[in-house]
This record gives C-alpha cells, structure tokens and sequence, in this order.
C-alpha cells in the first residue's frame, strides 16, 4: 500500500481543528427596557448602544439582524446557531452594554438612581423566516431603524 503526499495547504486544513458548519440559524426578536421603564435613552445613548451590541456580536459570531431602540427600551433582531443559548446571549449583551454604557455615560448613573441600567426582565420571541420581513416593517414603523444596519451585518 502506497502513502500519497498531499499538497501542503491540503495537509494542513486536514490536520487544522474541525469546526461544523451550520446551514440553520434561529432568529429571534429580543426586547429589554431601562430600570423602572424610564425613559432615559437619548440619541447618543442609542448610538453608543448599537455600536457597542455590534461590536460584541461580531466578537462572539451572533449575528445581529436590526437594533430599534426607544428613550425606554431595545429591540435586538438576532440569529444564533442552534449551539448558542439565547439566554446566555442576552445576559451577555445586557450585562455588557449596561457595564460600558455606565461608564461612558455617568448621566445615565444619576438619571436611573443607581447602578442598574436594564431592568432584570426580557421578553424572546422566536421568528420563523416567513415572519422576518413583517418584523422588520414593523421595527422600522415603529422606530424608524436605519435600512443600511440590516445591510451592514
């Protein structure tokens, strides 16, 4: 029996780490609000907000589909691969961006009487594909989301 010499750029994809390659992706409509439902969210708290969730996402691989923010309240369109917890994403997001959002913004410390920038609770909301677009009309009606966020991701 006769060993064949493979191609050197063959020889070390096949020795490299397998990764799977997911062809599904669950998509989901998360919404959060401020301590309290106050609405203390203003434009540059927003702007600083989606770069912070998009920053974050595309450090950890989920992939964010839109973000509409009220002065009270976010909504973050996302999918994840069926390995990744939408419970683990979202405490990490939420813990993050308050983290950061704190710091970068002291007002918000005083606004919201504290520590605390989101409240505990979350709503989830599975979406299946047909649904997709009638979520982002209705994010968009709602909250005036920028067309070139969902381009960008």
């Amino acid at each position: 029996m006769s060993q064949r010499s493979l191609a050197p750029e063959i020889n070390e994809t096949l020795t490299e780490r397998w990764e799977p390659l997911y062809r599904s992706q669950l998509h989901y409509l998360v919404t959060w609000t401020t301590r309290g439902r106050r609405p203390v969210l203003k434009d540059q708290h927003v702007r600083a907000l989606e770069s912070l969730l998009h920053g974050l996402c595309e450090e950890r691989g989920y992939t964010i589909d839109q973000i509409a923010a009220g002065a009270d309240h976010v909504h973050v369109m996302l999918a994840l691969r069926p390995t990744q917890s939408i419970a683990s994403v979202v405490r990490e997001l939420k813990g993050r961006t308050a983290t950061t959002l704190l710091s970068d913004h002291p007002e918000l410390r005083v606004w919201l009487r504290g520590n605390l920038v989101w409240d505990e609770a979350y709503t989830v909301e599975t979406l299946s594909a047909a649904r997709l677009e009638r979520v982002r009309s209705r994010l968009r009606a709602l909250h005036g989301v920028d067309d070139s966020l969902a381009q960008a991701s």
